[in-house]
């Protein structure tokens, strides 16, 4: 009865899918046994915490328990939990190979307080003999620079499409269920190289219809409709504004993301086949945009805007 996503949670580093370069840096780690201090920084489901948590047991392996401690940083992150929780944990007394140290995981370290994090500086530096701590963000620019410089940074890369679809092929032949290449296909569509989102969508999908097809996967997640979006790139390449205009009216009124509608006309327009230099200026354009959305600007004035300057152009 397990989510799907710890069901077919990576037991050991060979089932992580994906930035080989980085498993393969692990895998070294894991046969020498001297773990660095460690910021793994990425996109949410590109497999940081699985990587991880199969190092350290490969690392520990029968004192895992007692010489692994995981926090999650966003829920845990004042000086109190610095202070109190990681540092007794660096004084705790266990007894290890020669050459192996406790291991803190601070998931979404990002999300501590700037002095939370001048904390944390100073015991990696106190307990560097002992303890090892390795750290997860979204974006390491927001970890200070004291902390970067004591460790060493490890990128993860979004999934291909290609991963993400052959982890859940093999999740659907373990569930006896029956799929379509085009189902898998829209699905992943919509991850944005998220695996984590991919398997929670495969088992939404699977549980309130018990087969992936196209229909049930936009049914579920509430999928743009491709025809629309195909539409309203034709109307807005051909200058007709009024109707491009609808058309983003009508996606925003029936309660579509604007980022997602962002997101998927930067998927087709990429793929056209048009004037180099427009190309890249409307790229340039989305990308404007996307960033107005995020910072709080309102969906309808970005987008009718976004039309316009396409118009312009």
């Amino acid at each position: 009865m397990l989510p799907w996503v710890e069901k077919y949670r990576p037991v050991n580093l060979e089932d992580i899918v994906s930035n080989e370069n980085i498993i393969k840096q692990l895998k070294i780690i894991s046969q020498k046994g001297n773990i660095p201090h460690m910021i793994l920084s990425g996109s949410p489901g590109t497999g940081k915490t699985s990587s991880i948590i199969c190092l350290a047991k490969m690392l520990l392996k029968n004192e895992f328990i007692n010489a692994f401690l995981e926090l999650n940083a966003s829920d845990e992150r004042g000086i109190e939990i610095i202070r109190n929780k990681i540092t007794l944990f660096c004084k705790k007394k266990i007894t290890l190979p020669e050459g192996s140290h406790k291991i803190i995981f601070l998931d979404e370290v990002d999300s501590m307080t700037s002095t939370a994090q001048q904390a944390l500086r100073r015991i990696i530096e106190l307990h560097a003999t002992t303890t090892r701590f390795v750290m997860a963000c979204n974006t390491s620019s927001k970890i200070i620079e004291a902390i970067q410089s004591r460790c060493s940074v490890i990128r993860f890369n979004k999934l291909d499409d290609e991963s993400i679809k052959k982890r859940l092929i093999t999740i659907c032949d373990e569930e006896d269920i029956k799929y379509t290449e085009n189902a898998l296909y829209s699905l992943i569509l919509n991850t944005n190289g998220d695996m984590r989102r991919a398997i929670n969508n495969l088992q939404a999908i699977a549980t309130t219809y018990s087969e992936v097809t196209e229909e049930t996967v936009n049914n579920m997640i509430d999928k743009l409709d491709n025809m629309i979006i195909e539409k309203l790139i034709k109307e807005f390449l051909n200058n007709n504004f009024d109707e491009a205009h609808n058309i983003v009216k009508e996606l925003i009124e029936c309660g579509y993301s604007s980022l997602d509608i962002v997101q998927i006309i930067f998927l087709r327009v990429k793929d056209l086949e048009m004037d180099y230099k427009k190309k890249l200026q409307i790229l340039s354009y989305i990308g404007d945009t996307q960033m107005n959305l995020i910072n709080g600007g309102d969906s309808y004035l970005q987008l009718t805007a976004l039309i316009s300057r396409i118009l312009l152009l």
